[in-house]
């Protein structure tokens, strides 16, 4: 969580108009902290004091405030200064009390309850009570919000009392708390009232009087600009009509700001791996993939294809969170000799051409990849180079969209490079279930679904990810970081995370 000054011209940054209130089911992208002290590259002198514009947020005046059903995700940027949730995540994947005084698990594993703060209150002056979560948090589960599916584990919400909110699961899970960054809201006929620090006036923020955080030394104002296309914010941003944007550095729709500006990144749950056809081919054996697991130079795709832009890992899990076995990583991290011993030992030689046989077949591998992303094709080059030097024969086959999709549902490949970006609790189930949308090649798994079943019930992972190291159904790459752009020297000390930019936002410095 980095700010790091960098001029770019015509930079290729992937803009995000919003970072997303995190999705709900580990969605497929392309399918399938202490005070940080920016460090300057190519410095540059800035505008004038006097000609500084004033730090302006982006605005659709055609969307919606209501975060529950909300599709306009400039205002969801936003969202995180009008609207506070019972827990926030910070940089390392960990819940943290917001709104929430506390919250304990049950002793059935499977009732949950959050006692919330008091003396707090919406916008509009109304106490935030238990039945208020309740209201907020059910029309969060509602079937068109975008909050439906994070939630479907959830077999309703009661209050007791004023300040207890209980949950009731059908599955127990242990991480429960991190899936309740969802934003509270109260929607009433004459408008949507949150408990954060700012109200919407109009076209501005206004910081709240009786807000309930303690008093900081915030902007009382801050302008609101009308934003439609991306294109209108790259234009804004450039011009500095905006002082920030997001951005996804690797992302499908590379689109270029140019100027001088301040990146600040942090790491993401969004998940680039490798997933095997496991009902078929060479990949049916799990020594094979385990040694493929071992082939792929995971520190130089990261550095030089995506240009640093992620944090390499061998475990399907973010290496900033508390679950990533740094030393359990280690043991299967890229080891050319090691995973050359391994296939020699399955008998697997290398003939003259350098190409492994077993008798006279070929280890052939089709490793497929989304072309509508120019980082998915140079990453599925790099890697074809990584598993030949092991004597692999790789054909990479580049396809768009919706070729991809059907190639990966009718199992035409040994190999596909998918992206997923994981929910607060990092739920990886829909790996190991068939028919759940991101479970290609016969990739199901009673033995590892029964261990993640276990696991994400009692928060011990030992055994689950040593069993996924041995028998992977996927192989991980890396995890992607997101970036927050803004205009140079304008403000300082961002500490962004994934489901909220404005993380902490009582720490930031404004130029004068």
């Amino acid at each position: 969580m980095k700010g790091e000054i960098r001029r770019w011209l015509s930079a290729t940054l992937g803009v995000v108009l919003a970072v997303s209130l995190t999705a709900c089911q580990p969605t497929r992208t392309q399918m399938p902290e202490p005070p940080p002290s920016p460090s300057p590259t190519f410095p540059s002198p800035g505008p004038a004091p006097d000609e500084r514009r004033p730090f302006t947020l982006p605005l659709d005046p055609q969307g919606t405030w209501d975060p529950y059903v909300g599709s306009r995700s400039t205002n969801m940027t936003v969202a995180p200064l009008v609207f506070d949730s019972l827990y926030e995540m910070d940089a390392s994947f960990e819940p943290q009390p917001l709104l929430a005084q506390g919250g304990w698990q049950g002793e059935d594993g499977l009732s949950w309850r959050v006692t919330l703060k008091s003396g707090v209150t919406f916008s509009n002056g109304a106490a935030l009570d238990a039945a208020s979560v309740c209201a907020a948090l059910n029309a969060a589960r509602g079937e068109k919000s975008l909050y439906a599916s994070r939630l479907a584990n959830v077999q309703r919400v009661t209050a007791e009392g004023e300040s207890t909110v209980v949950f009731q699961l059908k599955e127990p899970n242990r991480d429960f708390l991190a899936l309740l960054d969802i934003p509270v809201a109260r929607v009433e006929k004459d408008g949507v009232y949150g408990t954060g620090r700012y109200v919407v006036d109009g076209e501005r923020l206004v910081a709240r009087e009786n807000s309930w955080r303690e008093s900081a030394d915030i902007p009382r104002e801050i302008p609101l600009k009308s934003i439609g296309a991306a294109d209108e914010l790259i234009a804004a941003f450039d011009s500095e009509m905006l002082g920030l944007a997001a951005s996804d550095p690797t992302g499908a729709d590379a689109l270029g700001f140019s100027g001088s500006y301040q990146t600040w990144e942090y790491p993401t749950s969004t998940m680039l791996y490798l997933g095997f056809h496991c009902g078929s081919g060479i990949c049916q054996n799990p020594q094979v993939r385990a040694a493929l697991s071992r082939a792929v130079d995971r520190g130089g795709l990261v550095s030089e294809v995506l240009g640093g832009h992620a944090s390499i890992a061998a475990l399907p899990v973010p290496p900033s969170s508390r679950r990533y076995d740094s030393a359990l990583a280690r043991e299967v991290s890229y080891d050319l000799t090691a995973a050359t011993e391994e296939l020699d030992a399955l008998g697997y030689s290398v003939g003259e051409d350098g190409v492994r046989r077993s008798g006279k077949r070929p280890l052939e591998l089709t490793l497929l990849v989304n072309s509508d992303n120019q980082f998915k094709e140079k990453l599925g080059a790099a890697i074809a180079k990584d598993l030949e030097k092991a004597g692999f024969q790789v054909t990479v086959t580049a396809l768009p969209w919706e070729e991809y999709k059907k190639a990966l549902n009718s199992g035409k490949f040994d190999l596909y490079l998918g992206e997923c970006r994981l929910t607060g609790d990092l739920d990886l189930t829909a790996f190991f279930t068939a028919g759940s949308g991101l479970c290609y090649g016969g990739a199901a798994d009673r033995e590892l679904a029964a261990a993640l079943s276990a696991a994400r019930a009692t928060g011990e992972w030992d055994e689950f990810y040593t069993l996924y190291t041995q028998r992977p159904p996927f192989m991980t790459l890396c995890f992607k970081t997101g970036a927050v752009l803004t205009q140079w020297g304008q403000v300082s000390g961002l500490r962004p995370t994934q489901g909220n930019l404005f993380y902490q936002f009582e720490h930031w410095t404004f130029a004068d």
